[in-house]
């Protein structure tokens, strides 16, 4: 059944407890080019630039949520360190030749998006030597536990939401 785009354009933000605890396990992200994918309304992304990010990539496929990004980005004069990409996460990440040190990804829970995602981070690397992906992701998906040369370094439980952490075994 075709989704409404009411449907298409429900959000669900990362909750400040896990914002929170996103920015714990990363420690410092100052100086760093931070990927907020699936980014929403790009709250974990704002939270890396307030956090000292150099540079933050929101990717959003919404174009309303894309507005309301470059909207916020400009009412805080904090454009000069962000792009926003009105992109699919998977070609983003099928086209970029760049490498980041950070990618936190929230796709919809339970869309196969995750599995999507990992079959091209399996074909190329987009993370420095020393970069950090983290997955945020329903308690009921099962994710790989070694893409490439990344391996889960831990996983964090929040009510039903998973924060899993990769790092590079480089």
């Amino acid at each position: 059944m075709e989704k409404t785009s009411l449907e298409r354009s429900i959000v669900r933000p990362t909750p400040a407890v896990v914002r929170k605890a996103i920015f714990d396990i990363l420690k410092d992200v100052e100086g760093k080019v931070f990927v907020d994918m699936y980014a929403g309304k790009g709250l974990v992304g704002f939270e890396a630039l307030k956090r000292g990010a150099s540079e933050v990539i929101f990717v959003e496929r919404d174009p309303v949520l894309c507005t309301f990004i470059r909207n916020n980005l400009q009412k805080h004069k904090l454009m000069d360190r962000a792009r926003v990409y009105k992109l699919d996460a998977i070609i983003f990440i099928r086209d970029t030749n760049l490498q980041y040190d950070i990618i936190f990804a929230d796709p919809p829970y339970n869309s196969g998006e995750v599995e999507r995602m990992f079959n091209i981070l399996e074909k190329k690397n987009i993370l420095k030597n020393d970069g950090v992906l983290i997955i945020q992701h329903s308690k009921k998906e099962s994710l790989r536990e070694k893409l490439k040369e990344l391996r889960i370094s831990k996983c964090y439980r929040y009510g039903d939401t998973l924060l899993t952490v990769y790092r590079s075994e480089r």
